[in-house]
């Protein structure tokens, strides 16, 4: 499921072609564990300036222990729902096409 997340968002129709380079299509992060996919979801907030890092943080809140708060009450892995909300942050702020650009190099 998650990795058709990715994939939908990475082929998202509000996104101008130059943001959904052919080569996400077959992006290896869509075959990536979860915990995987998390970590690179964080190293890429974690490398944001203050600003958009304090933006996406709006649209995706934590709790004080830096979990994302609506995956709490997550049944299953914690890894899979807090890649999964990380999706809809990325687009609501503008800063999926950043994101692609860290996974889907351009050619």
């Amino acid at each position: 499921m998650l990795s058709a997340m990715i994939m939908m968002a990475a082929m998202h129709p509000s996104s101008p072609p130059a943001e959904r380079p052919a080569a996400c299509s077959k992006s290896s992060l869509a075959k990536q564990p979860p915990a995987d996919t998390l970590q690179r979801l964080d190293d890429f907030r974690a490398k944001l300036t203050a600003t958009d890092r304090q933006r996406l943080d709006r649209a995706l809140p934590r709790n004080a222990d830096g979990g994302i708060a609506q995956c709490d009450a997550a049944e299953g892995s914690r890894a899979s729902c807090e890649a999964a909300a990380y999706m809809p942050a990325l687009r609501t702020t503008g800063l999926m096409p950043r994101f692609l650009a860290t996974i889907c190099p351009k050619p």
